[in-house]
């Protein structure tokens, strides 16, 4: 889903930096111009590695990420929705400002599913 995401925003023009949560600061965010934020749902919970992520980057981006662009993206087992209103409590927050409605989904992302999530890649670039 990430690949997709990123090959729809690089469609658009956007210069696409994939990073993996365990490997991202919050010079990222800051040098961002919007975020596109995913996650598997455990427990109806993000991964515990995004949660870390958005522990270790809030004091270095607070304040100065307000009204970012950002949309998020997930898969689950079954439902799927916990995982995404847990990045978009925290990105509030933040003060990020959701851009698109998720994309979400459930067991392996079906090619509809990865159109879609080349789509909301590319309208992030858009912004």
């Amino acid at each position: 889903m990430a690949t997709a995401m990123s090959e729809g925003a690089s469609s658009a023009g956007a210069t696409v930096v994939l990073k993996m949560a365990v490997n991202a600061a919050g010079e990222d965010l800051l040098s961002c111009d919007a975020v596109a934020i995913g996650t598997p749902n455990y427990f109806s919970y993000m991964a515990g590695i995004m949660k870390d992520f958005f522990d270790r980057v809030f004091h270095t981006i607070r304040g100065k990420v307000d009204d970012k662009p950002y949309a998020a993206f997930g898969s689950a087992g079954g439902g799927g929705k916990g995982a995404l209103d847990s990045v978009d409590g925290i990105c509030r927050s933040l003060r990020l400002k959701k851009a698109f409605d998720s994309v979400v989904a459930t067991g392996k992302p079906s090619s509809e599913v990865l159109e879609e999530c080349k789509g909301l890649g590319r309208k992030l670039a858009q912004l």
